[in-house]
């Protein structure tokens, strides 16, 4: 009876058993497994979101059109993606990237919502295949069936054998969890940005590498567990931490409040900007992204200052200008005056002494030109040597003229740059709005206008806009086209006046002088078409183009009689004079002993070396060089130590004045007797007078040139000249 009933209470128990083990065995295990796979597959869904936000935090709206960097950035590593499919949704349900092949069905799915810049902009789904679980709790279960059929056999071994093997696959699952959460961590570590993760009770969870190292954290301070607070007193004392710290605090209370993702800057103590996205997790917590923005912010500053300033002299550039003068113009009953200027003689610096001095010629400048300034007033750089400056206020137009006044005597204080001495100025033209433009470009204008008068009556000088001066723009320009035209046109020829020898009482030479006969304007001024080629750099075509004529029309006079040909700085200061020089005479077939050289002083006054061997190598050629206009300049004396001349020429400035003042005798009996010395021949210009040539010729002048004799002639009028022009000799 005990023994029966100790079966049936055996076989109860095993019946009991085997039910259990039936039951309890497949259902434990299910439940197990799919708890660690639900939390593989949300560490999954946590790592790729998070890598997703901070690429979404980066590229803003066009994120959704970079389908392969966005799977590039999910994507796991292939022993994980090769189980899972992910899936990026953007905020309207719309499929953006998918990395992985879909899982086989029945399937489980994990949803993590993306957020940036305060919004959610998408979702995350992580999908699994169940097939697995469901073949291994299968599995459970027919082991366990057949345990319970056995249990009447083996009570005792088989539950352990079970047991034993369920603990197994615990373990196994154990290390793949471990492994998962390695490699998470891993990925932690190679974030290019700081990571940290606070609880509800405001102690760090976890934070990477990048975070410690931003913000130099030592080990016992960067331990789970450690109050945010003390992390932040730690960082106070390091220098590190916001540098408005209750504004900071405020912040991110606020943002916990509002459970709201947030994005924001902040200044550290040590200077540095710091990017914090920080949003919300669960129960209270949040999870912030440190990004180091200092270099950014800095190269963002560097561009916005490049694109309104200029690099060589950091004035603002014409863009800020424009800028300045338009908010100018758009205050209240506004008067604004523009200045703009340039300097005279740039481009022979720039030439003579190279452009790093003229760069530093420039740098220089802009520093005089902003010690000028008041208060409130703006200079720029328009560009090469021009510059503007913006004065504002109702006494506006007054205050230009004075500085003006100012400018111009500050730029002609000699400049000392490397070993030169240089010495230029500037001119000066005013416009003032509204009245003479209602927009920068109209006051612009305008000031160029008044620029370009101020240069045209003598340089140094400062002008204010007239309404005239427009229509007188207009004209100059069409006398540049004119002038482009008049070489191409055949409109230009050369007339000669005649050099006679006081000596011999006949012509030795004959002087070059150009002449413009215009289509519609007839006979246009030297004084007027010459300086214009200078300033738009005709004048090397012009001057090329006179010496050949000169050289051809020379060719059939006699022998004895030689060309002079004036040749301006410009020419002397290009590297082609020599080669135009040696041309015109091998196409005319004129001897170099016939062509002489007419250079002024001012040709000198830059780079006079350079010039000096320049004249010596043309006269090594054979050619005959003179200095014009002597006595005007204030160092024609040491050119004349320096360079042995052929001839000085009396500017008819002192020749006009012989007679009448003794002043101008004494200065030209000064310049025979100098000439008589240094063995050159000296010749009088502006000869008008039988008076005039009497004293000349008393004063031993060995050559005469005027209207006394002769006006400029053309070419067909010399050779009948030569043989009638005798001067009358002294009695």
């Amino acid at each position: 009876m005990r023994i029966r009933s100790l079966r049936v209470i055996v076989g109860s128990m095993g019946l009991a058993a085997s039910l259990s083990i039936a039951a309890v065995i497949p259902i434990g295990y299910a439940v197990v497994a799919h708890i660690a796979e639900a939390g593989a597959m949300a560490h999954v869904a946590e790592l790729s979101a998070t890598r997703a936000a901070r690429y979404i935090y980066q590229h803003g709206a066009m994120w959704t059109f970079h389908r392969l960097r966005l799977v590039e950035t999910i994507a796991l590593p292939p022993e994980i993606q090769s189980k899972v499919r992910q899936r990026l949704y953007d905020a309207r349900g719309r499929l953006v990237a998918e990395v992985g092949d879909g899982p086989a069905w029945p399937t489980s799915v994990t949803t993590k919502a993306l957020h940036s810049r305060d919004e959610t902009v998408g979702r995350l789904e992580v999908e699994a295949s169940l097939r697995p679980l469901l073949a291994r709790t299968g599995l459970a279960a027919l082991f366990a069936a057949l345990l319970a059929g056995a249990v009447y056999v083996s009570f005792r071994r088989l539950p352990l054998r079970a047991l034993d093997q369920a603990v197994s696959e615990l373990e196994q699952r154990e290390r793949e969890l471990q492994l998962a959460n390695g490699r998470f961590g891993a990925a932690l570590a190679s974030m290019p940005v700081g990571l940290s993760m606070f609880g509800p009770d405001h102690r760090l969870a976890l934070c990477n590498d990048r975070y410690v190292a931003m913000y130099d954290l030592p080990a016992e301070v960067a331990q789970p567990g450690v109050l945010r607070s003390e992390m932040m007193k730690f960082r106070a004392a390091a220098g590190n931490a916001p540098a408005d710290r209750a504004g900071y605090e405020a912040w991110i209370a606020d943002l916990l409040r509002r459970r709201e993702p947030a994005t924001g800057e902040w200044k550290l103590d040590d200077g540095r900007i710091i990017r914090l996205g920080v949003a919300p997790v669960a129960e209270s917590g949040m999870i912030a992204m440190h990004e180091d923005v200092t270099a950014i912010n800095e190269a963002r500053a560097r561009i916005a200052h490049m694109a309104h300033h200029d690099a060589l002299t950091n004035l603002p550039n014409r863009a800020l200008f424009r800028h300045e003068a338009e908010q100018a113009l758009a205050e209240p009953d506004a008067c604004v005056a523009v200045l703009t200027l340039d300097l005279d003689h740039f481009k022979e610096v720039n030439d003579s002494c190279g452009h790093p001095v003229g760069d530093q010629l420039l740098i220089r400048t802009a520093d005089r030109l902003s010690a000028c300034l008041q208060p409130g007033e703006f200079v720029a750089r328009l560009g090469g040597d021009e510059f503007a400056v913006i004065t504002r206020g109702p006494q506006a137009a007054q205050r230009a003229e004075g500085l003006a006044a100012e400018i111009i005597a500050t730029l002609a204080e000699p400049f000392d740059i490397d070993g030169h001495h240089l010495v230029i100025g500037a001119s000066v033209g005013v416009a003032v709005g509204p009245a003479d433009g209602r927009d920068p470009d109209e006051l612009l204008k305008a000031s160029d206008i008044a620029l370009y008068r101020a240069k045209s009556e003598g340089r140094a000088g400062c002008r204010f806009f007239e309404p005239g001066m427009d229509a007188r723009m207009r004209e100059r320009r069409q006398l540049e086209a004119d002038l482009r035209l008049a070489l191409v046109n055949g409109e230009l020829e050369m007339h000669y006046q005649p050099l006679i020898s006081l000596a011999s009482n006949r012509v030795t030479a004959v002087e070059a002088l150009m002449r413009w006969t215009h289509p519609t304007r007839g006979p246009v001024s030297p004084g007027e078409f010459i300086p214009l080629a200078e300033q738009i750099g005709l004048i090397g075509q012009l001057g090329a183009w006179a010496l050949r004529q000169a050289c051809a029309d020379a060719a059939s006079w006699p022998d004895h009689v030689r060309v002079a040909v004036n040749v301006s700085a410009a020419q002397l200061r290009a590297d082609t004079l020599l080669v135009d020089v040696v041309a015109a005479l091998a196409q005319s077939g004129l001897p170099a002993r016939r062509l002489e050289i007419e250079i002024t002083e001012s040709v000198l006054l830059v780079d006079t070396a350079a010039t000096l061997e320049k004249l010596q190598r043309l006269r090594s050629l054979g050619v005959h060089v003179a200095m014009d206009d002597f006595g005007t300049g204030y160092s024609s004396l040491s050119y004349l130590r320096r360079f042995p001349f052929d001839r000085i020429k009396i500017d008819q400035y002192f020749v006009r004045d012989l007679v009448s003042h003794e002043e101008s005798a004494a200065i030209v009996r000064a310049i025979i007797g100098l000439g008589r010395s240094l063995r050159m021949d000296v010749t009088a210009e502006g000869v008008e007078t039988e008076e005039q040539l009497a004293l000349l010729r008393a004063e031993g002048c060995t050559d005469v040139q005027g209207w006394l004799f002769s006006k400029a002639r053309p070419k067909t009028e010399i050779p009948p000249l030569l043989e009638t022009i005798r001067p009358a000799r002294a009695a």
